[in-house]
């Protein structure tokens, strides 16, 4: 016989028959070799130069080393001999195993049964077959099978497991029944043994609810013969509850290990023993949707999952599953194939192969379906097309429709932006280097479609994938040898739109269009210097002018980005552009956004409401740190509802601490509101960070990296929770740090034009003198002015150098309009409010106010039609506890503004020489603090002054700043200098 085959020894000291046919296979195994050896040392050629026909002897391809030996008893052992039983007991375990398992289970005396009355008679009367499931013998085998291939699983290594219960179905039946051979031989003193050598397996717990199964069938055996007995051809009796028992010790295991918070912690599971009866029960109709959900809930604990379930044989399951049609089933399914894609894209050849892409296709143009489902069929779909040809043909058929998806009007972009991601990096797959699916999107306006996304989208990442999917568009182009005159166009438009796209407010965004704008340079460069690359019923020289024109412009938008954009990333990737064009530039942000699925925890972000909860299936990322941040929320619940008063700022003059920090000065200063430390930008364009008693904290610096750039701005983004610190330069760059880890997370230009880096719609503010356009008046340095609101989560950007506001939505990373004031004067400062107020302090005094609620335009709210006295700039801007508005000039002048009459009172308040420095309001007292160049004043919001500090070096202010609740007021000198101060006594220095 040839090898490999499976041999069985079913006699008495069957052991010493094995162990002799190993000899014998190791002795043809060397025989073997040394023939091999021989054949290639006659295969030599001959000297004279002439071939010399040869005859080759065949040679088996394998040893019989590879063959497969079971034995049914050791070398000293006697085969049973039991007349209830066959004399080939070992043969009938491993042919009939469901026949000899009952008459076997009904001999034993020492197993307490339901129903001690079975007979032997009565066994071979069970109805059914083993094939069918439904009956009652064909559960029992259905049965059998998840015993022992959960057994074998659990038991064997998993290279042993894969090649013999799961390369051959002969083989791993046969492996299933002589796992029942080993234990009802072991019961009559045989030790069975085999090639490759098993550990021993009949005591494995599962035996036991094998018996149990065994036990409840046979208890209705009875009833069943009486119904089969009076002519009922389909006896009725109650299914076995053994899958439902294991599905729910299933369910139990999730719940318990659902809860650990760490990577190590998921990787060092110990598998769940039921695995291999949850894929058994996909079978199983009635317990199909359970196992499903219990599947996908285990696939997200993450990769380690998925791996596992992989190696006990998920995939023909659920592939064959991409057959059914009920709906109820297609949440779990295209999540089940998203976690498995993400991880093993080698399923794409079967699923294809097997058309199981028209389940993903059916789902995702299914608009009853939830977005979320529809969105995980979208990524399916895009896994299919990814770097696989034969996927990208078999779905070109999908892409008129993923369009037309993509120009679905939403109203929330947060419902769409995941159905939106994939369908829009599926369009960047499926016709990555297949130019023929570049012409078919072109004529489905493809590339149009996403060039609108990319300007109007409310997603970052959503942005950011249209401008991946046009930067594979066009280097698709340039892999082609011709381009239609179409597809010419398109690449032109495509650069325009990606070219203003550069002053997106991700950096995500960003750096896939400048990788699209390389891919453009590269294009334009083949299209000059190859005369195959352009067809040629197009005018060769109208061609060149057009391309010149949109190059010469893409070459000044990647100088513009390495010579002026905050994010590093950024300048490294465009000075790599620039120096060398052909070097390959990309990204991992494609890589970024699959990895998404082969996190942990990811089932009720992608499925949400389409799937039911079930018990003991709660997600917690990390149970330590929801603790931490609910005590956070407590404490600072009880800060907020404890604020500072006025008549606590009585007698505020205890200096807390006065320490020079550095050499630079420090320009800006804000107090965390509720951790008890202080940032102080310098200028160094540094940030320092202090405790309030004056000591620096663990991290005491973070380098923003504006070489050459001053600090204008510093706030506190999310100071509830995890504090982010956005710091705004005077070159209208705004970067938001992460205050733990001091890691930049987002920077972008708040302010631009064509030229300028301004709005191309606005003008810099003139700052020659009109009467005589050859004097040009002494200007001060230009200042960036920001202001946060945490409710909106906006940001309100100016400058003095610009006649115009900017409104940054930070969740969405864009612009949402700008605000013209009309006014020669320049803004100084920027207040906003949760319900859409805005309000600029400008240099002549006065006060512009806008309602930004709306998501279209601003509405301006008209300032006084009153003539003012001449008012000098406002340097603060705030609300009192009345919700009007306090200005503060620069000679100390008080001004109340009421939004709704749009009137202003100057309050009675002396004007004082005194230039003010700085100054500042408390939030919660109605308490304003004004450095003058001798002294520290406190005043009420109506004028009156409660106390002042007068001391010289009062004249080197350069900045303060109020705690948002408490009685502190922090107060930096040009020096370098930091001073604190509180109201706890009475102390007249300083």
């Amino acid at each position: 016989m040839s090898s490999p085959s499976i041999y069985v020894f079913d006699c008495s000291h069957a052991s010493i028959v094995l162990n002799l046919f190993v000899k014998f296979a190791e002795q043809i195994d060397k025989e073997l070799d040394d023939a091999r050896r021989n054949l290639l040392q006659t295969a030599l050629p001959s000297t004279s130069g002439h071939s010399i026909p040869q005859i080759t002897p065949h040679l088996p391809a394998l040893s019989p080393l590879q063959d497969i030996l079971l034995g049914a008893c050791g070398e000293n052992e006697l085969l049973p001999m039991n007349p209830e039983l066959p004399a080939d007991l070992f043969t009938s375990c491993l042919t009939t195993p469901i026949k000899i398992a009952l008459r076997w289970y009904v001999l034993q005396k020492n197993i307490s049964r339901l129903n001690p009355n079975i007979d032997q008679d009565m066994i071979d009367k069970i109805p059914g077959t083993v094939t069918d499931r439904k009956s009652m013998l064909g559960e029992l085998n259905w049965i059998f099978t998840a015993v022992t291939d959960t057994i074998a699983w659990n038991s064997l290594p998993k290279d042993i497991f894969q090649r013999l219960f799961r390369q051959d179905l002969l083989v791993a039946s046969l492996f299933r029944n002589f796992l029942l051979a080993e234990r009802i031989m072991r019961s009559y003193g045989c030790h069975v043994c085999s090639r490759p050598a098993l550990p021993p397996m009949f005591e494995h717990r599962l035996w036991n609810a094998w018996d149990m199964a065994l036990d409840l069938c046979l208890k209705q055996l009875p009833s069943v013969l009486k119904q089969t007995e009076s002519g009922i051809r389909e006896p009725i009796y109650e299914p076995s509850s053994f899958f439902a028992d294991q599905l729910t010790a299933f369910s139990v295991w999730l719940g318990e290990n659902s809860l650990l918070t760490t990577t190590d912690e998921r990787e060092n599971l110990k598998q769940p023993e039921q695995l291999p009866i949850v894929l058994q029960v996909l079978l199983s109709q009635s317990h199909r949707q359970r196992a499903l959900d219990l599947l996908a809930r285990f696939l997200d604990i993450g990769t380690w999952a998925v791996h596992l379930a992989l190696s006990v044989g998920i995939f023909p399951y659920v592939l064959r599953l991409l057959q059914a049609t009920s709906d109820d089933l297609r949440p779990y399914l295209v999540f089940i194939w998203a976690k498995i894609l993400a991880v093993d894209r080698a399923c794409q050849i079967d699923i294809i192969r097997e058309k199981g892409h028209e389940y993903f296709i059916s789902t995702l143009t299914d608009v009853r379906s939830p977005n979320g489902v529809r969105a995980l069929a979208a990524f399916n779909l895009t896994c299919l097309v990814d770097n696989y040809t034969k996927g990208q043909e078999e779905l070109l058929q999908v892409m008129p429709r993923v369009v037309d998806i993509l120009n679905t009007p939403t109203r929330y972009f947060r419902e769409t932006s995941a159905l939106f991601l994939w369908s829009t990096l599926f369009l960047g797959q499926a016709w990555r280097l297949n130019s023929n699916a570049c012409e078919k999107a072109v004529l489905s306006r493809a590339p149009d479609t996403l060039q609108s996304l990319l300007l109007a989208h409310d997603s970052p990442e959503v942005r950011a994938a249209c401008a991946y999917a046009l930067g594979t568009y066009l280097s698709s182009s340039t892999s082609g040898n011709e381009l239609s005159e179409r597809r010419s166009e398109q690449s032109k438009e495509a650069a325009t739109v990606l070219i203003e796209s550069l002053h997106d407010g991700s950096p995500l965004v960003r750096q896939e269009v400048l990788v699209a704008l390389h891919h453009f340079l590269t294009l334009f460069t083949q299209s000059t210097t190859s005369g195959t690359t352009v067809s040629s019923n197009i005018n060769r020289t109208n061609t060149s002018s057009l391309y010149m024109t949109v190059f010469d412009k893409v070459t000044e938008a990647v100088r513009t980005v390495a010579a002026t954009d905050p994010c590093y990333e950024m300048v490294q990737l465009a000075e790599t552009i620039i120096t060398d064009l052909q070097k390959p530039v990309q990204t991992k942000f494609f890589q970024w956004c699959c990895s998404r699925f082969r996190v942990s925890n990811t089932i009720n972000r992608d499925l949400g409401s389409g799937i039911s909860q079930q018990p003991g299936a709660f997600y917690n990322e990390d149970k330590d740190d929801y603790f931490s941040r609910s005590g956070r929320y407590w404490r600072n619940q009880c800060i907020r509802v404890n604020p500072s008063r006025l008549a606590d700022f009585q007698h505020m003059r205890e200096t807390v601490f006065q320490n020079r920090i550095s050499n630079a000065t420090p320009l800006v200063l804000r107090l965390h509101p509720y951790e008890d430390y202080l940032t102080a930008a310098n200028s160094h364009g540094n940030l320092n960070f202090y405790k309030f008693d004056g000591s620096p904290c663990l991290k005491s610096t973070l380098k923003v990296g504006s070489v050459g750039t001053t600090i204008n701005t510093l706030d506190y983004i999310n100071a509830h929770d995890r504090t982010l610190i956005c710091v705004g330069t005077d070159n209208s760059a705004i970067r938001i740090f992460d205050e733990s880890s001091q890691r930049l997370l987002s920077s972008w230009i708040a302010l631009y034009d064509e030229h300028n880096h301004g709005h191309s719609s606005h003008h810099l503010r003139s700052a020659t003198n009109p009467s005589n356009t050859s004097t040009t008046i002494p200007t001060s340095p230009t200042r960036f002015v920001v202001n946060w609101n945490q409710d909106l989560c906006r940001i309100y950007a100016s400058s003095t150098e610009i006649n115009y506001i900017a409104l940054w939505d930070v969740e969405r990373e864009r612009c949402l309009y700008t605000m013209d004031t009309n006014s020669s004067s320049s803004v100084h400062c920027l207040i906003s409010e949760s319900n859409g107020f805005c309000a600029a302090g400008m240099s002549d005094g006065t006060v512009y106010c806008f309602d930004a609620r709306s998501r279209e335009a601003p509405l301006p709210i008209a300032p006084p039609s009153t003539s003012l006295r001449p008012h000098s700039s406002i340097i603060s801007l705030n609300m009192d506890t009345n919700d009007r508005l306090l200005s503060i000039s620069n000679l100390g002048q008080l001004r109340r503004w009421d939004i709704e009459t749009a009137t202003n009172a100057e309050l009675p308040v002396p004007q004082t020489s005194q230039h003010v420095l700085a100054a500042d309001v408390h939030s919660t007292s109605n308490v304003l603090a004004l450095a003058t160049t001798n002294a520290l004043q406190f005043k009420t919001c109506f004028g009156d002054l409660l106390f002042d500090i007068k001391h010289s070096k009062f004249a080197q202010v350069s900045c303060l700043s109020f705690h948002q609740y408490r009685q502190l007021l922090a107060v930096g000198f040009n020096d370098g200098s930091l001073s604190m101060f509180t109201g706890k006594t009475n102390s007249s220095t300083v």
